[in-house]
């Protein structure tokens, strides 16, 4: 069979010059050879490719889906192409990470194993700050990327979106919202309005997941009544599990084996308890091998966790 590089630009240079005439003359091949080409793939895969009895002519439907496929697989090449030539360039590399401690904690964990085994001669520092302080950093090219989470607003930065994230709620067993008979996550089964008088130990308020805490409050007319706060999310999903409070946390921050003793796990079915977490860079900035090849494989790798 004539390689698919040749079929592709026989076929399109046909759409477009509309006869054999025509193309084969732009082709600088004869009529009788382009046809020929043409007749002897229809032969081959017994279906017609080529309308010839049409004005102007056209593909058949078996024609443009051949077509179709013929640039898939020239795609799919060009994608494997440029990943080897990737692969082959990070033998060494240095990546420098920004990340918020709090999100790093349970995230980190789910990419950095998978990356550092693929590329085990990439270096990579994490630089644990503010997520302000990321954004300044990575503008001032003090940092390579920046892992994040919800919405950037800086407009010299460029994120690429690498998962959704359901939150959960930790209910101690001193909450009237506690149920005795759960042993796994399950969906939240009060009205909204039943979190109001609880007691909730929750984040700071510069945290991201504090912000989208207190907007799901302000939009439900929930009070809470807030025993105490803590710059870690770990820190407050402790003291849930011990009785303190109610907490929120995203499920990935949730223990591998939680035990359930004398708590209940739930999650929501509403889009104001997710969150989104991203990979940026500085917009106008040509990214290295290193910085591309982590981001292909965080992205990756939060695919194949239990995150969304």
């Amino acid at each position: 069979m004539m390689d698919s590089e040749t079929m592709i630009l026989y076929l399109e240079t046909l759409i477009q010059e509309k006869t054999f005439t025509q193309a084969a003359k732009k082709l600088y091949i004869s009529q009788p050879y382009l046809s020929k080409s043409i007749s002897s793939v229809e032969c081959e895969l017994k279906t017609k490719l080529v309308d010839r009895n049409a004005s102007p002519i056209r593909l058949t439907y078996a024609g443009e889906r051949y077509l179709y496929h013929l640039r898939k697989i020239r795609n799919r090449y060009a994608e494997m192409v440029n990943e080897l030539s990737l692969v082959s360039q990070l033998d060494y590399g240095r990546i420098r990470i920004g990340v918020h401690a709090i999100m790093g904690s349970f995230l980190l964990p789910l990419i950095l194993p998978s990356f550092n085994s693929k590329f085990p001669g990439v270096k990579i520092e994490l630089i644990e700050q503010n997520p302000s302080l990321s954004e300044s950093d990575l503008i001032e090219n003090k940092i390579d990327l920046y892992l994040g989470m919800d919405s950037v607003t800086n407009k010299k930065l460029a994120y690429k979106e690498l998962t959704r994230d359901v939150w959960c709620m930790i209910v101690p067993q001193s909450s009237s919202l506690y149920q005795t008979d759960k042993t796994e996550v399950c969906r939240f089964p009060f009205p909204i309005s039943t979190l109001n008088n609880e007691k909730y130990v929750l984040t700071s308020h510069q945290s991201a997941i504090r912000k989208q805490t207190d907007l799901f409050f302000d939009k439900h007319d929930i009070n809470p009544t807030i025993v105490l706060e803590s710059n870690n999310i770990g820190t407050v999903a402790a003291l849930a599990r011990q009785g303190m409070g109610i907490t929120f946390l995203p499920k990935s921050a949730l223990l591998e084996n939680e035990s359930f003793k004398n708590y209940t796990i739930y999650d929501f079915e509403t889009k104001d308890l997710m969150t989104t977490y991203f990979i940026a860079h500085l917009k106008n900035k040509s990214l290295s091998a290193s910085d591309k090849a982590f981001m292909e494989s965080a992205r990756e790798s939060l695919m194949d966790s239990y995150i969304l």
